[in-house]
């Protein structure tokens, strides 16, 4: 067990901690049963970034390209070059004036939709009930940290990887993570060896949802690298291309040849 200086929270893995005593599992993480002072959060903070998976910001690049990465657009703009050179500008200034407005009205309207995704997303707040210098304080979701300790309430959703200190009667539902509909019971006791991870009886997941009873819990892992952190960042990788696309992009640039050679010949 590696113990923290400098207010700085060790990278403690959850099911290792699973199989310890609660009490070496704070001394892990450089924190204590009252909690983090808002020193401690405020360099750690800094240190492993906000409890989120992903930002929520309307990128004018990332739009943009998105509109342009289109085989259907390179075959059009190819053939406008091609027209210009062979010296049909009409042509060529036609079809430079629906790629502009098709492009421009995408960008436009996709642009649009993630601006309003983003104030959305910032009109929403979630707190959960935290320890900081001692005190029960509401806390900002994305403003915890490792070493947080945590309360958890029926009802509410659990906000980060826990290792529970204290449960009554806690049961948490784990559907979103294990696909059972009956709620796992949970208990503070270690367990005799670190299993899976669906099976941490001593643990509270991120996402999950307090069917019953209510517990304390100190943070072992937040946003990307919480289990449900980590899932989700999986899902938003980028999807490779299927056949039927790739066939598509080899079939618009075997136009553009096609078009080429005619055109010149």
């Amino acid at each position: 067990m590696v113990a923290i200086a400098s207010g700085e929270a060790s990278e403690l893995d959850l099911r290792r901690s699973s199989a310890q005593p609660a009490a070496d599992v704070l001394v892990g993480l450089g924190s204590r049963p009252s909690g983090l002072t808002a020193t401690e959060v405020t360099a750690r903070l800094a240190r492993v970034g906000p409890n989120a998976v992903r930002d929520h910001k309307a990128r004018v690049l990332g739009v943009l390209w998105r509109q342009l990465n289109s085989p259907l657009l390179a075959l059009l703009a190819g053939t406008a070059v091609v027209s210009f050179f062979l010296g049909e500008h009409t042509n060529a200034v036609i079809i430079g004036m629906i790629l502009a407005v098709s492009i421009g009205l995408g960008f436009v309207n996709e642009y649009r939709a993630e601006r309003s995704a983003q104030a959305l997303h910032a009109r929403i707040r979630h707190t959960v009930t935290a320890l900081r210098d001692g005190a029960p304080a509401a806390v900002d979701v994305t403003a915890l940290v490792p070493g947080d300790v945590v309360r958890l309430q029926l009802g509410g959703v659990v906000p980060a990887d826990l290792r529970l200190l204290e449960v009554v009667d806690l049961q948490c539902e784990e559907s979103i993570l294990t696909g059972e509909s009956v709620p796992a019971t949970k208990t503070a006791e270690p367990l005799p060896s670190p299993g899976e991870v669906t099976d941490l009886t001593c643990c509270a997941l991120m996402g999950t949802v307090v069917s019953s009873g209510s517990g304390t819990g100190v943070v072992v892992a937040t946003g990307a690298q919480a289990v449900f952190g980590r899932i989700a960042v999986g899902l938003g990788t980028r999807v490779p291309e299927t056949d039927f696309q790739v066939g598509l992009r080899r079939f618009s640039f075997l136009l553009m040849q096609v078009a080429a050679v005619l055109t010149a010949s």
